[in-house]
């Protein structure tokens, strides 16, 4: 049987315009997503209720090779803890079973294939995990993933232990991305409405907004985000989903992992 190789990019949540689309928010409960999240059999859009996400954790993920016979997707191998046992996820909760049996992606292809599975499982299990905001200091403000000026500097990768040493400092002074374009330290790369690009230290980063919702449960609106960062000369790669918060008298956003990841953390 032959099969099509599905490359990184086009291949799941926001990476490629084919999977985020600008979508406007309705009013729900819980978390909206601001991008269509897109599985193999469905596409999730708008405020998903508890019953569509339970379904959405079923749903097989359009990651992997694709059999251009039967057109559907292999999904990412996973490796057990000994070395030899192996086996192929497709959906978000044979992903999340697989991570809490210890399982992980073993070949630098099955680790890109896993990094764009991660966003989308979290951004599911995210989604599950939020509940309405009371209040938005975000929408008050007009305000939003892409005010650089608002953006912490821990969003921003960090390729060596003096860059994440540099960063903790400028961040316990409350500094932004926006200061840090400012003097230059930072390059935007362009990017789009959906998306944005910034380089730093080495690394290229792209970041997106996915939904918008109260992702701590403090009653207030969060920005569910994912990003993705490689190094500028070298091959490494890998990707983050976390969430912004804008706490009164806080002069930036505030980082942090919002609930229901907890399943995606290894036990040990």
């Amino acid at each position: 049987m032959s099969a099509q190789m599905i490359f990184p990019l086009a291949a799941v949540v926001g990476f490629s315009a084919a999977f985020f689309a600008a979508a406007s928010p309705a009013s729900a409960a819980g978390a909206c997503l601001t991008m269509p999240l897109v599985f193999e059999t469905e596409t999730a859009q708008g405020c998903p209720d508890d019953a569509s996400l339970e379904r959405l954790m079923d749903a097989p993920l359009p990651i992997g090779s694709r059999s251009s016979s039967e057109g559907t997707f292999a999904g990412v191998e996973m490796t057990a803890a000994d070395g030899a046992t192996k086996q192929k996820v497709r959906t978000c909760r044979q992903y999340t079973e697989s991570i809490q049996k210890g399982f992980y992606a073993a070949t630098q292809r099955d680790m890109n294939f896993e990094g764009f599975m991660r966003v989308a499982c979290g951004s599911v299990l995210a989604l599950a995990a939020s509940s309405e905001p009371g209040s938005s200091r975000i929408d008050d403000e007009g305000v939003g993933f892409q005010t650089l000026s608002l953006l912490p500097v821990d969003v921003l990768p960090a390729l060596s232990p003096d860059t994440e040493d540099a960063l903790a400092t400028l961040k316990s002074g409350q500094f932004s991305v926006g200061n840090m374009v400012a003097t230059g330290d930072v390059l935007t790369r362009g990017g789009s409405p959906e998306q944005l690009e910034l380089a730093y230290a080495g690394a290229a980063s792209t970041y997106g907004e996915v939904a918008r919702g109260d992702f701590n449960g403090d009653g207030e609106m969060d920005i569910l985000v994912y990003a993705r960062h490689e190094a500028v000369n070298g091959s490494l790669r890998w990707y983050e989903l976390f969430a912004l918060s804008y706490p009164d008298q806080s002069l930036t956003y505030e980082r942090f992992f919002p609930d229901g990841l907890e399943t995606l953390a290894p036990k040990t």
